[in-house]
């Protein structure tokens, strides 16, 4: 196990991203947000795209989770890879700074086992000491992506896009324990003090949370929402 993985091992991961759309956009707010979660005990940050990366970088030595969204808006359909696709798209955040590389390790119609191979080969052919977060969906990912013999940890990020549950995916969590050997990161829809206390019971190695810290107008949004709940409006 790489030392950068074992530092992650029963710690929280921090996930500070926004989007274009959102006013926290922009690598400047990105690293106070940064600094913020730190502040408050956060031992790992996760973060996207190599100018976040970079800011966030100037902080300290820290484990970083970096990837690479790449987001076409001609797709009408979630049936494209967003996470770090491709190997400029990796070098650019390993470049500007990450420790750890974080990418979409699903199997899809949009491509199969042998393309998600090649590409972590070329990965890791070019930056061979640079750890891999799989981003997974399904126990069929997360058992290919062990099977590579190029990922550091298994991570449940995806499950939410193919199958709606409320809450995060602690039975996932659980059939990779079961099946693997890599370290889990169990991550999304985290919102919950209560769920933490779930997937570590269900046995995550490590827990990575976002929306309900990081993304104020979705805090804001599950607020709002309940308080029309209640008065039946």
């Amino acid at each position: 196990m790489k030392e950068v993985v074992k530092k992650l091992i029963g710690k929280l991961i921090i996930s500070c991203q926004a989007y274009e759309d959102t006013p926290l956009y922009g690598a400047n707010y990105m690293k106070v947000m940064a600094e913020t979660v730190l502040m408050g005990g956060a031992e790992a940050i996760r973060a996207c795209w190599p100018q976040d990366i970079r800011a966030i970088r100037e902080l300290g030595d820290f484990p970083i989770v970096g990837l690479n969204k790449v987001i076409d808006p001609s797709h009408e359909d979630d049936n494209y890879i967003i996470i770090t696709p491709t190997l400029e798209a990796a070098s650019e955040v390993i470049e500007a700074g990450c420790d750890i590389l974080a990418l979409d390790c699903t199997i899809r119609d949009c491509r199969g086992k042998e393309e998600l191979y090649d590409l972590l080969k070329s990965i890791k052919d070019k930056y061979p000491d640079i750890a891999i977060m799989a981003d997974c969906a399904t126990l069929e990912d997360c058992i290919f992506a062990e099977e590579t013999g190029m990922v550091d940890i298994l991570a449940t990020t995806l499950s939410g896009v193919f199958k709606h549950i409320d809450g995060p995916d602690i039975e996932l969590v659980k059939e990779i324990k079961k099946h693997c050997k890599l370290p889990v990161n169990a991550e999304g829809s985290v919102w919950e003090v209560k769920d933490v206390e779930d997937l570590i019971n269900a046995g995550a190695d490590m827990i990575c949370i976002g929306s309900s810290i990081t993304r104020p107008h979705l805090i804001t949004k599950r607020f709002i929402e309940k308080n029309k709940e209640v008065r039946g409006e």
